[in-house]
């Protein structure tokens, strides 16, 4: 029996992804490796791994069947293709070169090298990759590929040697704009990190076993991914599977980051990404049809830092817009007050919220209740059930008149929210 015919690779671009993805190659049977690259030392690795070197990309471009390319940017990439090029018409008649640009490059780059190639009978397939050197050492990296049916599956072994997870995302382009979508959940991630760590820093805890924790329960769960399960990020009807699941995930979401911004809030540490979150959580996973809400423009930003911290935990606190005043009455309140005496340490805001809540309803002062218990109720600091039972609590202390003026304030609370939950599905 004849054996099968071997597919002549090669490699541009031996960096620290590229070097280990050309290494996956050279060990793979049925490949035959030729690389390039103007650094000698991984070269000279990988010719003693078995592949062969060139002195130029134009040999390589005359030598193989699936050239891949993996540089720095968009010009290193349109400059090793315009050498390819310049090469083809040495190639023997009939033989396709297939081009994998395996660089992250800007969205409308691949169009523009695939039309570029098209005369040339040279085929290019936008193939960036996610895993970093350590997929690209073990072979399992997630490849996103965009280009032609036919560009693809002459690529097939080639994709098939360095990945794990290889996606055929669409017609060129589509691979780089999956990349990006990956890398846009990727980058932001590691911005909300490093928000998390200094909350962890400025409340005495151990950075190194927080990310311990981090990646051992993402492990577990799924991390950001365990959410991306539907297939269209519309609205999502009452009757949905999803409804149900994504409505527990928002309830512990938003009071999980209530408590975070709270706490962040006592310690004095700007958590912006935190506050995003929770105002966009339940619209993000489907729950509203109003979409996300355009970021709010801080407007205590011209004022002192004292005053304007203390606005906005007036905000937090009361559930409604602020504005600065004047007057020592006013500078007591919101710069000390709010400023100081809700944000010391020791406490957190939903801590402060209840022994309010208890003074309050032991002087039935129902009118204060009004504001707040719905501000505790829309912030996440306490449920329904939660708001329920302490009406049930207090009532045996503060007396059952004031129990059910506070119970009227808890039942309109939750009534008003549910209403107004309502008319934006309606809405939707």
């Amino acid at each position: 029996m004849n054996a099968a015919p071997r597919t002549r690779a090669g490699f541009v671009g031996l960096g620290n992804i590229g070097k280990p993805m050309a290494l996956q190659l050279a060990g793979t049977d049925g490949i035959e490796l030729w690389v390039h690259d103007i650094a000698p030392e991984p070269v000279a690795e990988l010719s003693a791994a078995g592949a062969k070197a060139t002195a130029s990309v134009a040999d390589l471009a005359t030598a193989v069947d699936v050239l891949s390319v993996m540089v720095r940017d968009d010009d290193q990439v349109r400059e090793v293709l315009a050498e390819v090029l310049a090469a083809v018409g040495d190639r023997p008649e009939g033989a396709p070169l297939t081009v994998l640009v395996h660089s992250t490059v800007a969205p409308k780059t691949p169009a523009e090298l695939a039309a570029t190639a098209q005369p040339h009978g040279v085929h290019v397939l936008d193939a960036p990759v996610s895993g970093g050197p350590m997929g690209a050492a073990e072979g399992t990296l997630a490849i996103l590929v965009g280009g032609s049916p036919e560009a693809y599956a002459a690529a097939g072994p080639v994709l098939a040697a360095m990945g794990s997870k290889v996606v055929h995302a669409g017609p060129v382009g589509t691979g780089t704009r999956f990349k990006l979508a990956r890398n846009l959940l990727h980058f932001a991630s590691f911005t909300a990190a490093t928000e998390a760590q200094r909350l962890a820093e400025a409340a005495g805890l151990d950075l190194v076993a927080l990310g311990d924790v981090v990646r051992h329960t993402d492990a577990i769960t799924g991390g950001p991914g365990a959410i991306m399960h539907r297939d269209t990020t519309a609205p999502i009807e009452e009757t949905d599977f999803w409804h149900g699941v994504f409505g527990h995930v928002t309830a512990l979401g938003e009071k999980d980051l209530g408590f975070a911004i709270a706490l962040a809030d006592e310690l004095g540490v700007e958590v912006p990404l935190a506050r995003l979150a929770r105002e966009r959580l339940a619209p993000g996973l489907g729950l509203s049809g109003s979409g996300p809400a355009e970021p709010a423009e801080d407007k205590f930003a011209d004022l002192p830092e004292a005053r304007a911290r203390g606005l906005r935990k007036m905000e937090e606190v009361y559930g409604f817009d602020m504005a600065d005043g004047e007057g020592d009455f006013f500078r007591y309140t919101a710069d000390h007050l709010f400023g100081d005496i809700w944000q010391r340490p020791g406490l957190t805001t939903r801590d402060r919220r209840l022994l309010l809540i208890g003074l309050l309803a032991g002087q039935g002062a129902a009118d204060v209740l009004g504001i707040q218990i719905p501000a505790a109720y829309a912030n996440g600091e306490l449920s329904e059930d939660e708001l329920r039972e302490i009406v049930v609590f207090l009532s045996h202390y503060a007396g059952w008149p004031n129990g059910a003026r506070m119970n009227t304030v808890v039942e309109e609370a939750i009534g008003k929210a549910r209403r107004a939950a309502q008319k934006k599905v309606e809405r939707s």
